[in-house]
């Protein structure tokens, strides 16, 4: 058995795509990660077309499309040519479509609507449905949680040096660029490291807003691996995000895999968030950048705390990825009989 994970909008470094790769690789399952990422409308529309063509070119025994642009007619096409299609939902897209800075205001209703669509039509034409939390689900699918193998995360100390402060993933207002540039201006002796795309026009905001007696290190997207290891014995893993309906309920991948490394999640007070952190140390939700900057200071300074914190931050996702075995779940979804 052969299969193919085909992407238009993710980069071959996504986590989660990854991590499928690696599962299916694990159960003997040669997989192969083609991404024709991109973040502007016309693009993905093109890498549409690119995927269609690779399908048919690899003929894998399944194909794993994790965007809504390809949930439908990806589908269909993979039918045609007898490949096995699995359809992998990670978000509400109607929701979703209003955090996207890159499709512009007037069309997010439009782009959300057809995503939404996609979605529902999708689940009836695809082989397989898998989806990335429970809410997601619908009756015959298959949930296969974000949860990282912490055997995967090293959580030995990056050794001396300053205080690191480190957050991971796509730099957006919506999730908390602004108040991080913030919490460097007012915690001049902590390092804040930010690892993920970031435009242009908003790093120069967020340096700006920090100002120049801040340690703030923009350091643009990395490979997994790397990434994980620049941010090795940070004292806190930030996830700042706004109340806006797509993030009220949702916990981030970027929360577990803190967790798996061993540092400790400091989450804006969102419904999602704030449940998720509450089974570490409910402190570690804040509502407003005063009661950020005293939690982050905290770490920093109490040492007992903070080791504790850690401690619960790698038990919780030890205990969780016993409990859920996502890569057992994803191979049994796409192929029951191994």
């Amino acid at each position: 058995m052969t299969a193919l994970i085909l992407t238009t909008a993710h980069w071959v470094g996504d986590p989660r795509l990854n991590r499928h790769a690696a599962y299916l690789e694990a159960a003997g399952i040669p997989t192969k990660l083609v991404a024709f990422g991109s973040s502007e409308i016309a693009g993905r529309l093109a890498g549409v077309l690119k995927a269609l063509r690779e399908v048919r070119r690899e003929r894998p025994d399944v194909v794993i499309f994790p965007d809504p642009e390809l949930f439908v007619i990806g589908s269909i096409w993979a039918r045609l040519i007898g490949v096995s299609s699995v359809i992998d939902i990670h978000e509400d897209y109607r929701k979703a479509a209003y955090t996207r800075e890159w499709v512009p205001r007037w069309l997010r209703t439009g782009v959300g609507l057809f995503a939404w669509l996609n979605d529902r039509i999708g689940r009836l034409i695809a082989t397989t449905t898998v989806v990335a939390a429970k809410e997601l689900s619908s009756k015959h699918s298959t949930t296969v949680l974000n949860i990282p193998d912490p055997d995967s995360f090293e959580v030995r100390p990056r050794g001396e040096g300053r205080g690191t402060v480190v957050y991971i993933g796509d730099v957006t207002v919506a999730r908390g660029a602004l108040e991080i540039a913030d919490l460097a201006h007012r915690l001049p002796g902590l390092t804040f490291l930010v690892i993920g795309r970031c435009p242009a026009a908003l790093a120069d905001e967020m340096r700006a807003v920090a100002g120049p007696e801040a340690s703030l290190e923009l350091v643009g997207q990395k490979a997994h691996k790397e990434a994980w290891d620049m941010a090795r014995g940070s004292i806190a893993g930030l996830s700042l995000l706004h109340p806006v309906p797509a993030y009220q309920d949702a916990v981030a991948t970027k929360l577990w895999e803190y967790c798996a490394a061993a540092i400790p999640p400091v989450v804006s007070d969102l419904k999602g968030q704030k449940l998720f952190v509450s089974r570490i140390d409910e402190s570690l939700a804040v509502g407003d950048v005063e009661s950020l900057q005293a939690v982050v200071a905290r770490l920093s300074e109490d040492e007992s705390w903070r080791s504790l914190v850690a401690e619960r931050s790698r038990s919780l996702v030890e205990s969780e990825w016993q409990a859920h075995r996502p890569d057992r779940k994803l191979v049994a979804a796409i192929s029951p009989g191994l």
